[in-house]
């Protein structure tokens, strides 16, 4: 999995940067799991899930973070991404989300989400998940279907 960084990408206004960074404080699941925004950009969005107890699968996981809450991070990160480009709006939904567990998470994960297709009705975006320590832990790819015309920006 190559490592992208924010700098690769180009920069959004700062008021998209606010309103996504609002928007992520008010989104009930966000909250609940306590999602943080480390970067946005055009086209991509790094988002971190701090490690906590709450979070893991129990004590007979070593302490393993639940899967589905990896994939939730990704679902996550993944739509702020592609909301870049629509000024923020989330006008569109997940109709698949493929993900390929790697290794146990057992620390802080950063999910980076890179747009890789935008279309008119079906958007692509890659997520590639890393530890603490920047080790694999999940490669997903997700589609999104536009649920209402919107300007491409």
């Amino acid at each position: 999995m190559k490592h992208v960084h924010p700098e690769d990408f180009e920069s959004v206004p700062d008021e998209l940067t606010q309103k996504l960074f609002s928007k992520l404080q008010n989104h009930a699941i966000s909250k609940m799991m306590q999602f943080t925004i480390d970067a946005v950009r055009k086209g991509y969005c790094n988002m971190a899930l701090e490690y906590r107890e709450e979070v893991t699968n129990g004590v007979r996981s070593k302490g393993t973070v639940h899967g589905g809450i990896v994939a939730t991070l990704v679902d996550t990160a993944a739509a702020f991404a592609l909301s870049t480009y629509f000024d923020g709006q989330m006008s569109f939904a997940t109709v698949q989300l493929n993900i390929n567990y790697l290794a146990r998470a057992q620390s802080r994960i950063n999910a980076h989400a890179q747009v890789i297709r935008r279309g008119s009705r079906i958007n692509v975006v890659d997520v590639d998940v890393f530890d603490a320590d920047n080790k694999p832990v999940a490669k997903a790819t997700l589609n999104f279907i536009l649920t209402k015309p919107m300007e491409v920006k």
